[in-house]
């Protein structure tokens, strides 16, 4: 079986005309699809607190070269049986080469036939110079080209056969042993060809039909599929089978499985995307799995003046700190698989898809009791303490009036909470009318006239004593980020009418807002967490650590308010959070929520604030306006020894989270999700 490129007809007439093309556009040999044409400047850089030395990312430079020359059907513009375009994508590769080896690095080079033999035939030693120099030589494999338009419909040992080919003209190049290709992605025998074929290790998936990977395959932590690819169904591809015989090498976190979108703005700006991934695949990275990321290049990608300028830049600029501070390491892929292997080795039986207790926990605390001032802030004071004890942030959601309160009585929460970096949120109380069971007000307005009152409730103050708007000083949203310097990540209205809760909606993510919440313990889809409502994440929760009931019980108890009890320890917060990620049987890591108020700490009972704003004792009647704010306490202060129980239990849990789990606030998960 011989699939020489050379041999073509199509290849003799191209060298007849390929001198006159080249002559009238030298630039074009460099012009690949997709383009990156120069751009400016970097401008995105990866957040100091992404990453961990204890959860490093292998990391590598991919380079795929083309099948020119050896297209089935249609017309070629290049080939690389010509050698002038064959020594120009050599010289480009070298001097990518040397960039990455500047910054200490590895890159794995991929290529096949068209440019492999042509290299062999003309004495071209790109490939052993590179081998030699410490880079991987690999198959990148574009089926069309050596196996025909109807190549999916062939038997695996036909593929077998060519894959064998293309390694041998690898190795005649100067490749040594090959053992990892990228390509031949939708055909349903691929694994099992290139298994026969002695490849071990796979990456870069893509649907060549729609240029799109899959978001299964969005991942950091490699596994042997227990599928093949096809067209259109990855759900045995992306489910680990611990017989499998190939190992696959994700490409890591990107904000979209769209390949179009990578190339889109210019060479800085496809470098930006690349960091906005590596950011995302840090904030995954798991102490107790293979973490991998990779970029992919083609020789003459990096096109125009700055084009390899750039490419250094990022090096320099992105990857050299994540280097020395341990969180990034180079590797090749094969290297890649080797470290995969070690671990599976050392942990038998263990899914690397699966969570395996491994989830992204938020710590919420609710921030609404402006009546208790001082017990509110000597609160937050101390969770913040916690917080920066185990070098986690918390997620703070504000009210506007408990934001004041500290303002005006305690200050030093609002600089600790700005100086320790913690997330901020907002959220709303009564007697805002954003509130269910107060907006009647508001149901009775015209869409205008909604949206201005609205609008007037998250800038001006609200009137604690008849619900109504203080024009007088600021308030609601755009107050409490003015005070934190940032707006607020979550804002929600805690509201059903769909009609006010959409104008909300839309103001909120006017004014900087960008997730908000519909349901608060538990409610994300399996297959999907990232939901979108009108333009803002619903901020995702597998299930919480917040309240749940024993065997026989009717009703479910927050946690914090068992502890006195003589089965305190089935309320052990911690327990219940092994628990609960010992039955998570989905493939993605799930999202947990520790839901907390700053007041059920050291106030146990319904708010002291409730007996001001609800009639009944039940705290779902709305009183009327005005208010009476002297009316007493419907609860009462826990002892020094319930205390100091849940304080207990709390730090237990974020200590415990700290050293297991990945600790997010909805900051965070905003990065993590695909917009």
């Amino acid at each position: 079986m011989n699939h020489d490129p050379a041999k073509s007809k199509e290849d003799i007439m191209f060298k007849h005309w390929f001198p006159v093309f080249l002559a009238v556009s030298a630039v074009s040999a460099f012009i690949l699809s997709p383009l990156l044409p120069a751009a400016q400047n970097l401008s995105r850089m990866i957040r100091a607190d992404a990453g961990s030395a204890d959860a490093p990312i292998l990391f590598c430079v991919g380079i795929h070269i083309e099948p020119f020359g050896a297209t089935v059907g249609g017309k070629k513009k290049q080939d690389y049986n010509n050698i002038e375009f064959l020594k120009l994508h050599a010289k480009n590769i070298d001097e990518m080469a040397r960039i990455v080896e500047r910054h200490g690095g590895k890159m794995t080079v991929q290529a096949q036939t068209a440019f492999t033999s042509s290299c062999y035939k003309n004495n071209e030693r790109i490939l052993a110079e590179l081998r030699a120099r410490g880079h991987e030589i690999a198959l990148h494999f574009h089926e069309d080209a050596h196996l025909g338009r109807n190549c999916d419909t062939l038997p695996p040992s036909e593929w077998t056969a060519v894959m064998k080919e293309e390694i041998d003209w690898l190795q005649k190049a100067g490749a040594g042993d090959v053992r990892y290709w990228s390509g031949g992605n939708v055909y349903p025998h691929v694994l099992e060809a290139a298994a026969a074929a002695g490849l071990q290790f796979m990456s870069d998936y893509k649907n060549p039909k729609k240029q799109e990977a899959d978001a299964s395959l969005l991942a950091i932590n490699p596994w042997r599929p227990a599928g093949e690819p096809s067209d259109g169904d990855l759900a045995g591809f992306s489910k680990h089978d611990p017989k499998g015989r190939i190992v696959y090498l994700p490409d890591g976190i990107f904000a979209s499985a769209d390949f179009k979108e990578r190339k889109q703005g210019g060479t800085a700006s496809f470098l930006d995307y690349l960091t906005d991934g590596l950011e995302r695949s840090l904030l995954a990275a798991r102490k107790d799995r293979v973490n991998v990321f990779h970029i992919t290049l083609h020789p003459g990608e990096l096109k125009g003046p700055n084009g390899m300028k750039l490419f250094d830049d990022w090096l320099s600029q992105v990857i050299e700190p994540l280097v020395r501070e341990g969180k990034v390491r180079w590797a090749t892929f094969s290297e890649m698989g080797e470290k995969y292997i070690a671990w599976e080795t050392a942990n038998p039986g263990v899914d690397p898809r699966a969570s395996a207790g491994k989830g992204y926990m938020t710590f919420a605390v609710n921030v609404h009791d402006w009546v208790n001032v001082n017990e509110s802030a000597d609160t937050i004071n101390r969770l913040v303490d916690i917080f920066n004890k185990y070098k986690v942030r918390g997620d703070f959601y504000f009210t506007a009036p408990s934001v004041k309160a500290y303002a005006d009585k305690r200050p030093d929460v609002i600089r600790k909470v700005k100086e320790s970096g913690m997330t901020i949120s907002y959220h709303i109380r009564p007697p805002c009318p954003i509130y269910s069971g107060f907006c009647g007000p508001l149901q009775i307005l015209d869409d205008a006239s909604l949206k201005r009152t609205l609008l007037d409730y998250e800038t001006y103050g609200l009137d604690l004593e008849t619900g109504g708007i203080d024009k007088s000083r600021p308030g609601g949203y755009s107050y409490v980020a003015k005070i934190f310097g940032r707006p607020p990540v979550v804002a929600s209205p805690q509201v059903s009418d769909q009609r006010i809760r959409t104008a909300c909606e839309d103001i909120y993510k006017s004014m900087g807002a960008k997730m908000e919440v519909l349901y608060h313990e538990e409610g994300t889809p399996a297959d999907d967490p990232f939901q979108y409502k009108n333009g803002l994440l619903v901020r995702p929760s597998d299930f919480s650590i917040t309240r749940w009931k024993l065997a026989g019980e009717k009703d479910d108890s927050f946690w914090w308010n068992r502890l006195m009890r003589e089965d305190a320890d089935k309320f052990d917060p911690v327990a219940k959070l092994k628990e609960e990620l010992a039955a998570w049987k989905y493939p993605r890591a799930p999202f947990i929520t520790a839901l907390i108020h700053e007041n059920n700490f050291y106030h146990f009972g319904a708010e002291t604030w409730k007996a001001y704003y609800f009639s009944d004792k039940q705290f779902r009647t709305p009183a009327p306006s005005p208010y009476d704010l002297n009316l007493p306490d419907p609860g009462k202060m826990r002892s020094r020894q319930e205390q100091d129980k849940i304080w207990k239990a709390y730090e237990g849990m974020v200590a415990y989270a700290a050293a297991n789990l990945n600790v997010v606030t909805s900051e965070d998960i905003v990065k993590l999700s695909n917009r």
